[in-house]
């Protein structure tokens, strides 16, 4: 700090009366001599402090008798419809085949309500006991067929062979003459070259034909909820759980550690991105067990599962 300089005692008095009285301000108010600040009629102001902002889904932790959790607003990236041709929870829509955005933003919510709402909502957490806490991202579900593309993989699909024909295989509806009506029976170990049947000259498609959908998936809605049990909930292609965290309470409803846990986990730290790879199926009915599946695979439930920090957690 600069040092402030002696009362004058001589020279002219208004000019003495006038030097004095702003040292005596000076005593009084302690300027600071630095960067940024500023004087005024009030005193020497500093500068505003830098605004710390909020990491998206930082947890807000409130225990007592009436414990709950509330979650900072964050977003979640991912493909976006904006309409309800698909039930997200029961169908497949037939009538896109891409989503209209495919790097949305989307933000979680509690109990139906936004976690940026006015009056932020809250995870009521029970005790004593450990609180799990998951997030469901519910998924919409487009069926399509693709055309025209290289595909290639281990993958079970009949194939369906047009080896014999009683109509035009142009719109097959027209019957065709009894001279060019054929029906053959396919040995054992037939290659696609093998199949090439049928008149050109009708339009026949010789060859044989693989009959698939792919089906593509973008995020309709997504929610965090709590439960007593660690492992997560069954999913479905519909949906999926992301574990975002656990608290443990006593019976006072104060954060305590069962064993040797940690009592306390959270692992949700800015904005996420959630993706589900697009699944190739069977375009035909059939037997699963002979390739004419057409519905994904449903997943398993995890026969163990426990989260990072946890007491059984080797």
């Amino acid at each position: 700090m600069h040092k402030l300089p002696e009362k004058l005692t001589g020279g002219w008095r208004h000019h003495v009366q006038a030097h004095n009285e702003l040292l005596e301000y000076a005593h009084k108010t302690h300027p600071i001599p630095a960067h940024g600040y500023r004087q005024t009629i009030n005193g020497t102001m500093p500068r505003r402090p830098y605004e710390q902002q909020t990491t998206q889904f930082t947890p807000f932790i409130s225990t007592g008798a009436n414990p709950k959790c509330q979650i900072s607003p964050g977003v979640i990236y991912s493909q976006y419809i904006d309409d309800a041709q698909a039930d997200s929870s029961t169908t497949q829509s037939t009538n896109r085949d891409f989503p209209h955005l495919q790097s949305a933003t989307i933000e979680p919510t509690i109990n139906g309500t936004k976690l940026s709402a006015d009056k932020a909502p809250a995870l009521a957490i029970t005790y004593p006991g450990n609180n799990y806490i998951y997030l469901k991202l519910t998924w919409k579900a487009y069926r399509s067929k693709p055309a025209g593309i290289l595909f290639t993989g281990n993958h079970n699909l009949v194939p369906t062979y047009p080896a014999g024909t009683q109509t035009d295989q142009k719109d097959g509806t027209n019957p065709l003459p009894l001279s060019k009506q054929h029906n053959h029976t396919i040995p054992g170990g037939t290659t696609s070259g093998d199949m090439s049947i049928g008149d050109a000259s009708l339009g026949a498609n010789p060859g044989m034909i693989l009959d698939i959908n792919c089906i593509l998936y973008s995020l309709s809605a997504a929610e965090f909820f709590t439960q007593a049990d660690q492992a997560p909930p069954t999913e479905t292609e519909f949906f999926t759980y992301l574990p975002a965290g656990y608290i443990s309470l006593d019976a006072n409803g104060k954060i305590t550690k069962f064993g040797t846990d940690d009592g306390l986990r959270w692992f949700l730290n800015g904005a996420i991105k959630a993706w589900r790879d697009k699944q190739w199926v069977a375009g035909t009915d059939g037997d699963p067990d002979e390739g004419g599946r057409v519905e994904p695979v449903a997943p398993n439930d995890p026969e163990e599962y426990i989260m990072p920090g946890q007491a059984t957690d080797a």
